[in-house]
This record gives C-alpha cells, structure tokens and sequence, in this order.
C-alpha cells in the first residue's frame, strides 16, 4: 500500500541548531544540537519542511540506559567483551534488565552495549545503536528498518512542546538509529537516557493515547 505525502505544518524549532546534523555515525562529526528549544521564546524560527511522508499512525514505547546502582544482590553473573575480557560480575536481574535495553551504566561510571549476535557487551562512551550510530536521549529511537530506514528524521507532532524542564521543551524530532528484536511493523522505541526521564512523557499522548502520527522528513 502505497505512504500518503502530505505537507506539514511549519514547525517551530531553532533553525540555527537544526542547521548542524543531529547525529553523528561512524566517521561523521559535528556538533549534536539540543532535543529542546526555549519554553519563552519570542522570535520562534521554523524549519521549512517542503513535503513530509505521512508514515501513519505508530505504536510509542520507550527503552533506557539500566543502571547498575538500582540492583541489588548477589552479583554472580559475568559479562565480557568481545575478545573475552571480563568486564564484571552482576546481578542476574541487572543481566537480564541490560540484554532487553541494549545498554547500561555501571557504577564505576562506565557506559556498556550490548552485542546481542556474540552475546557480549562493549565498553563505549556513549551507547551504540545500528549501523555504529550513538545514541542520544530523548533523540534517537529504534525501529523496524523495514518501514523506517536507518538515519531518518522523523518528525512526532505529539511530543512536540513536551516540557523538559529549565524551560525547555522538546521539538518534536527524533532520528533512526537503532533497531530491536521486538521492534516490528508501525512501532517506535524511543531512547530516554535515564529512566527517570520517562516522567516527561506519562501525562502525554504518547503515553495515553497509543498511537501518534509520525512523519518522514524529507
């Protein structure tokens, strides 16, 4: 069945940020702009979309960084990297809790990934997504390549104006970088941080609704 193409409403974001790349994959550079713009701002820029890809409406979860902090008991579960360097011992729920989430934070301040194929993990400044894309909260989502290609932009109206505190609010855009097992068909995981950034998002539609509209910016 062929995607609708419809033209989108111009979107309040700060051009100025938008006009650097908002991830950087293998090899790339260049400054991440910011997931939020001022709550007060007067000289509100937008960001010309042309035409967008109505994709339709999509299914929002979310996934986060698990923190081993939060776990507590025996730690007798070994992690490795892939060259078979044992990276610690934990607690069997942390084990389970980081192969779901793909990525953890140690409470030597480490930062892990998952490497689900060779069931080891990686040690990485900033968690790794597909196709060597970092991760960057509350910007990059996972989801079925098959319907969203790797790396594109997408814009969700319904978190656009999300307050994120410091009075600051999200924009509304998001990026593929990631893909997951249980992540099929019009569904879209989207990359907190931390877990407590879940509380920016529990009185909002993506929440309470189910399904959101998601555009394929062009």
């Amino acid at each position: 069945m062929a995607l609708a193409s419809s033209v989108v409403p111009s979107l309040p974001v700060p051009g100025e940020a938008l006009a650097a790349p908002i991830s950087s994959g293998v090899g790339a550079s260049g400054q991440v702009p910011p997931v939020s713009r001022p709550l007060s701002s007067t000289t509100a820029q937008t960001y010309s979309l042309h035409k967008a890809q109505n994709l339709g409406q999509f299914r929002i979860t979310f996934y986060w960084l698990v923190e081993e902090e939060s776990y507590h008991g025996k730690k007798n579960c070994p992690l490795y990297t892939s060259d078979g360097k044992l990276v610690g011992k934990f607690t069997s729920q942390f084990v389970r809790d980081f192969q779901t989430e793909s990525c953890a934070l140690l409470s030597d301040g480490r930062v892990i990934s998952y490497l689900k194929k060779a069931n080891r993990c990686q040690v990485v400044d900033m968690p790794i997504g597909a196709n060597g894309y970092t991760l960057t909260e509350l910007r990059s989502v996972a989801v079925d390549p098959t319907v969203i290609p790797i790396g594109a932009r997408l814009y969700i109206k319904d978190a656009a104006d999300i307050p994120l505190g410091d009075s600051m609010m999200h924009d509304g855009l998001f990026e593929a970088h990631d893909v997951g097992s249980a992540i099929k068909g019009n569904r879209i995981d989207v990359y907190l941080g931390l877990k407590s950034n879940m509380d920016l998002f529990r009185s909002t539609a993506l929440c309470r609704t189910g399904d959101v509209d998601v555009y394929l910016l062009q």
